[in-house]
């Protein structure tokens, strides 16, 4: 392996990180072990060492030629700073050098000896030759790659040891927007259009190189993806939380604390009911509320105000929901008791969801007064949650506002059998959230029908929750 710059050659670079513990990884510390990654086996050197034929495969500079382009000098080894960013470059290396597997690397480099061979036979070097010198400034967005790993190695939110990589992976588009909004990338403007008249604008952005697309992609498979995403509660574990919250209502020490629940027992019940994700059950309001659940006795209707979820009007949406659900929720009940409760505060119009001096709550209050309730269910019935919610503290990272009640409604909807047309109308924005403002690829007859006028399908729905 040479570097194309200094040719230094593989005899001289050794593929070990100069710290192992230094910089975050997944690396096994036991030589005797092997790695086991998407259901395949990868040696112990998997991520601390190059191979035979990486630099045929992935753009390769050696460290000190990416220290030198950065620094301006050569790296002094009794220098803590040095010493780290050297290390960094060495990470960054191996993880774009394993981002391809090994018996593609080695396949690779098998090819290439026999085409060097067989030129040979006719007087040929072959075709591996380098005709253009690097350049001598940051050309690949190393520093970039850089500060991702560094910061990589800062507490993240589900280990004390490391960030994740969805989290770290948002900062690659913040340079690129950077990138995008510099006058290097605006003085000349270069696109390309199709038959349609599509046009795509060609940009300057070192973290579009092939070398930082590699290193992603290496950064990905080392540090692998943590998903844990929001659970959605059983109907027994649901009308479980609505009884403790009533309790903590009837045990209140005083107005301000038992308000507060009476407020989160109404958004538990209408976020479920109507299928709403956290952000929009926010945007109930007093006034439109006030307005209209009087409209009949037969069903309530629930006003959230402004734009939501794509739509191109601001007013306040009604939706239609029925009185009680078949699982015992008695959506008008709680928010009549709400309702009243805010008037004699002195509230009539503003957000419904607020504490009794009409300051909106914020989604980390809504959250904490989830975990308070669920965490109390759990010491008392565990058997109510998933049998991986097996201790307390995994609460908080599977039960969130932002689409636990949303995730509940649309798994007790498909309990229920209620039909897919009546989903898709309760839940009819999110295919102009997924258009991104194009139109909508939905049903001939949803896009002719008057979603205002539909009625039948948002109480069948809802009385089914």
């Amino acid at each position: 392996m040479w570097c194309p710059k200094c040719y230094t050659s593989d005899s001289e670079v050794n593929f070990h990180v100069y710290k192992p513990d230094e910089l975050h990884s997944d690396e096994v510390d036991n030589p005797r072990l092997e790695v086991a990654w998407a259901g395949k086996v990868r040696p112990q050197t998997a991520f601390r060492q190059g191979r035979r034929g990486d630099h045929l495969v992935i753009p390769f500079e050696c460290d000190n030629c990416i220290f030198v382009k950065l620094r301006n000098h050569l790296p002094d080894m009794s220098n803590p700073e040095d010493t780290l960013l050297l290390a960094t470059i060495r990470r960054m290396n191996l993880d774009a050098f394993w981002s391809r597997e090994t018996g593609t690397i080695e396949e690779n480099a098998r090819r290439a000896d026999r085409m060097i061979k067989i030129t040979s036979t006719v007087g040929l070097p072959g075709p591996f030759i380098r005709y253009h010198s690097l350049p001598l400034f940051d050309h690949c967005g190393y520093q970039t790659a850089i500060s991702i790993l560094l910061l990589s190695r800062r507490p993240g939110k589900y280990s004390v040891d490391y960030t994740q990589y969805g989290t770290i992976r948002g900062y690659r588009s913040t340079f690129s927007n950077f990138s995008r909004a510099s006058p290097s990338s605006n003085r000349v403007n270069w696109s390309f259009g199709d038959f349609n008249g599509n046009y795509n604008r060609l940009v300057q952005d070192d973290a579009g190189s092939f070398f930082f697309k590699r290193f992603m992609e290496g950064l990905r498979a080392r540090m692998g993806e943590i998903s844990k995403p929001n659970v959605a509660l059983s109907t027994p574990l649901l009308l479980e939380l609505i009884k403790i919250i009533e309790n903590k209502m009837v045990d209140a020490v005083d107005l301000e604390d038992r308000h507060k629940w009476l407020v989160f027992l109404n958004y538990v019940s209408i976020s479920y009911t109507i299928s709403l994700r956290g952000p929009e059950a926010f945007l109930l309001d007093l006034a439109g509320l006030n307005r209209h659940h009087s409209h009949t006795n037969e069903y309530i209707v629930i006003a959230l105000l402004g734009r939501i979820k794509g739509e191109h009007h601001d007013l306040a949406h009604l939706i239609p929901c029925a009185n009680q659900t078949s699982s015992g929720i008695y959506v008008r009940k709680n928010l009549e008791k709400l309702l009243t409760e805010k008037r004699q505060l002195g509230f009539t119009a503003g957000p419904a969801i607020s504490d009794m001096y009409g300051k909106l709550f914020s989604t980390k209050s809504i959250d904490d007064m989830l975990h308070e309730a669920l965490t109390v269910i759990f010491q008392e019935n565990m058997s109510l949650f998933p049998i991986h919610i097996d201790k307390p503290e995994k609460i908080s990272q599977h039960y969130q506002c932002f689409r636990t009640f949303r995730r509940s409604s649309d798994t007790r909807a498909i309990e229920m059998g209620v039909s897919a047309t009546d989903t898709n109308i309760v839940n009819r924005w999110k295919s102009i959230e997924n258009a991104k403002g194009k139109k909508p690829n939905r049903a001939m007859h949803l896009h002719y029908a008057q979603l205002e006028l539909l009625l039948g399908p948002f109480l069948r729905y809802t009385s089914k929750m």
